[in-house]
């Protein structure tokens, strides 16, 4: 199981013009002291942040909204181009038509959940 976190809040001015509700995506795995948060910062670049429950909450608070996924996690690829392209790797994702979190949000909703 992990859980893929989306924010409405970027620092980036072009992805606030393009997307939607959603801005950004990132993977959140599980492990023995917490939750590690997969920040997906630019090409072969992700930094991968411990966080806790309390964490977890600020996060919420927030605005960000999570989805837990109940499957195994694929191979995380860091060579991607986008956030969403690197979450679409997690879930073992290759549909080109979705390259906003808006879209990965819906289709995840739709078929993961």
């Amino acid at each position: 199981m992990f859980i893929i976190g989306f924010s409405n809040k970027t620092s980036m001015p072009l992805v606030r013009i393009i997307c939607g509700n959603f801005k950004h995506c990132v993977i959140i795995t599980k492990n023995q002291k917490g939750f590690i948060l997969h920040q997906f910062v630019k090409r072969n670049y992700v930094a991968r942040i411990a966080i806790n429950e309390r964490g977890m909450a600020q996060l919420k608070n927030n605005g960000w909204v999570f989805i837990f996924v109940h499957k195994k996690i694929h191979k995380l690829n860091p060579h991607t181009w986008t956030c969403v392209n690197y979450v679409k790797s997690g879930i073992g994702l290759k549909n080109a038509f979705i390259q906003t979190p808006d879209k990965l949000y819906e289709y995840i909703i739709k078929n993961l959940t």
